[in-house]
């Protein structure tokens, strides 16, 4: 199985065109929010100190957030080419089992997703330190650390779910890019979730990975927060949090960081139980 896993990773960073596409979304994001929602989302703060750095934490946040899911969606296309080649008829008659067989895209996917949020954990600290911002402390970068790994395990359980019942390698690159499209809305990164609609409000809510995105506003938003908003009363710092979906909240209350953590392992038991449900139905 570690050979498989090798020959996955090599297949996925030796070809630059889907290492690209995975990235795609999560560079279009970060653009636009660079050369204008950024503006327009912190407006009425422009004037402020900070402001600069408050909307980097903010933008590269959501980065973090989004990353794994269109990573996760680049890897786990190497099994539908598979599929589509033969390849996996192939894998099939070596002495690997077909648990051993699945287990090395689902592992491939889930370096390959990590390896790639790593790199944009770096590049957020770099960037945060560039807006005149500091590193993040030893406790702060355990803990997003802990939850990068949260993300990305949630992210590769999910979508290798969902891979699942694909047939076609077509309808699957259809399914990445209309997610690739909604998913800057679904984490609530495009648009504040204080400014959309309720139902809308609702569903990004459900969706797994604006949680992932709350938590790591959190943590790199705490400072800059500070700094804007000093002197400000305890409401409108909440009520900011709230808008920029830094707190999601349920009966009137702030959903703590464990509610969060729990919700994504729920959502990645799902996809697992699915999963292993799916492969037994079909072997």
């Amino acid at each position: 199985m570690i050979t498989l896993i090798q020959r996955n990773l090599k297949l996925f960073f030796k070809d630059k065109t889907v290492v690209l596409f995975s990235l795609l979304s999560t560079l279009i994001v970060l653009g636009l929010y660079i050369l204008f929602l950024g503006r327009v989302t912190f407006n009425e703060l422009s004037d402020f100190p900070g402001i600069n750095l408050l909307t980097g934490s903010w933008v590269m946040s959501g980065v973090l957030a989004i990353l794994p899911v269109n990573a996760s969606l680049g890897s786990l296309s190497a099994m539908l080419v598979d599929k589509e080649k033969g390849t996996y008829e192939d894998l099939i008659m070596t002495p690997l089992s077909r648990l051993q067989i699945i287990g090395g895209y689902v592992l491939s996917t889930f370096l390959v997703t990590f390896i790639l949020s790593v790199i944009a954990f770096l590049a957020t600290d770099i960037y945060i330190v560039s807006l005149g911002g500091a590193l993040l402390s030893f406790g702060a970068t355990m803990e997003l650390l802990f939850k990068i790994v949260l993300n990305t395990l949630s992210a590769t359980l999910i979508l290798f779910c969902i891979s699942l019942f694909f047939r076609s390698l077509s309808g699957y690159s259809l399914f990445n890019s209309i997610l690739g499209t909604l998913i800057g809305f679904l984490t609530g990164t495009l648009i504040p979730i204080g400014e959309l609609s309720s139902v809308f409000q609702k569903v990004v809510m459900v969706f797994p990975f604006s949680h992932s995105a709350a938590m790591f506003r959190k943590i790199l938003m705490e400072g800059p927060i500070e700094t804007v908003f000093s002197g400000a009363d305890s409401v409108t710092i909440q009520n900011f949090k709230q808008t920029m979906g830094i707190d999601f909240m349920l009966n009137g209350k702030p959903i703590t960081d464990l509610m969060n953590i729990l919700y994504l392992l729920l959502w990645g038991v799902i996809g697992l139980l699915i999963s292993l449900t799916r492969l037994k139905q079909k072997s």
